[in-house]
């Protein structure tokens, strides 16, 4: 059935697209609901199936589809069809189960089917059958699924899928059904990251890999996958920490301090207290918050490295830039692109507070006396 599915995709038609969509999305849930030794296979004895002990053992048909359910409707009988033949194991399986976004209407055979017993469903499939019989114009399909299910020799059989047989009736689209998936299985995760948890656990079933090996999921797998893309989700939506509350910062106690001497070469003195303040407030968070763990400690190095890098090649590239008699104002406007914006981050925050940033290029400059803002001399290269 595999070899089926790029020809389901490749119809140029929207609906049917959505409708191998929403089978994988069934198959997605079904993933989410397996238990430690189960594995759901994917168009394999059918649309999905949940394999592990008989007891748990489940085959689903989906279907997507706006119209009633009826009592001959093509998408129950196709079903029952396919499982009556002798080349569909249903000895495997505990439960066959058509799931469909069709409504079941009053009147219908098929309303209420999963409290019926199995006597009366089978009177309720003979009723079927005795009144599409009576009919002179009969579908040319329905009379082939007829005729294989109700032949004498599947008699038995017929009663064993009939006993089995579950009709879930969802009111859902496959947009919805997305949707209810994040809220269902994405707790813990923060709201912004869940449509991507739930995509990417998507696109793990749909992976070439999973494909190409009997299109078969582990419980043990799919749940170390999901494990690790929670992992890096929560990790990158860390808040970085609150800026600290200090008492009046003395300006003056910074006077003669090697960053702000840096800025005065610049002749740039309005910014000066903006960065005395970005600076104590940046080695107080350190102080305080960063480096009581080893991890943060270690990721402030990279940060740090990083920084320089950034710095390097920014500061290269205005050196580059500037004519004669610009070098001050040059110089100066290097010094706000690189305090304008962060867009460096590290640890596990998904962004870094622009005082930090600048804070911590004004500690490099105080402790690293090739950090300058003061463009190159190009009469004297």
């Amino acid at each position: 059935m595999r070899q089926n599915i790029m020809k389901k995709i490749s119809f140029d038609s929207t609906s049917s697209v959505k409708g191998v969509l929403f089978q994988f999305l069934i198959a997605l849930e079904r993933c989410f609901e397996m238990q430690e030794g189960q594995s759901v296979y994917i168009e394999t004895y059918g649309d999905v199936s949940i394999l592990g002990k008989l007891s748990d053992s489940k085959q689903i048909e989906s279907k997507l589809y706006k119209r009633n359910l009826t009592d001959l409707d093509k998408n129950v009988w196709k079903s029952i069809y396919n499982w009556i033949r002798e080349d569909f194991p249903v000895d495997t399986f505990s439960s066959l189960i058509l799931l469909t976004t069709q409504k079941v209407p009053i009147g219908s055979a098929w309303l209420n089917w999963n409290g019926k017993n199995p006597s009366k469903r089978m009177e309720a499939l003979r009723n079927i059958k005795k009144s599409f019989d009576s009919r002179k114009r009969k579908d040319k399909d329905l009379s082939t699924y007829m005729n294989v299910i109700f032949d004498a020799e599947n008699a038995t059989r017929l009663s064993q899928i009939a006993k089995m047989l579950y009709i879930d009736s969802i009111s859902m689209d496959g947009n919805q059904y997305h949707k209810s998936l994040q809220e269902k299985y994405g707790k813990g995760i923060p709201d912004i990251q869940k449509g991507k948890y739930i995509n990417h656990m998507f696109g793990y079933i749909l992976s070439p890999d999973i494909v190409s090996h009997d299109w078969q999921i582990t419980y043990d797998d799919f749940t170390s996958e999901a494990e690790e893309i929670i992992k890096t989700l929560v990790e990158n939506t860390a808040v970085f920490p609150t800026k600290l509350k200090l008492a009046d910062i003395k300006k003056n106690d910074y006077d003669g301090y090697t960053f702000v001497e840096k800025i005065k070469d610049i002749k740039y003195d309005e910014a000066i207290s903006g960065a005395i303040d970005d600076y104590v407030h940046t080695a107080s968070m350190i102080q305080q918050e960063l480096e009581k763990s080893e991890t943060k400690k270690n990721s402030l190095l990279q940060y740090e490295e990083n920084l320089k890098g950034s710095y390097t090649a920014k500061y290269r590239k205005a050196s580059r830039n500037y004519d004669d008699g610009e070098r001050i104002a040059k110089s100066q406007d290097f010094y706000d692109d690189m305090t304008g914006s962060s867009d460096i981050t590290f640890h596990t925050y998904n962004s870094v507070d622009l005082y930090f940033h600048n804070g911590m290029l004004h500690i490099m400059a105080d402790e690293n006396d090739e950090l300058v803002w003061l463009l190159k001399d190009k009469a004297n290269e």
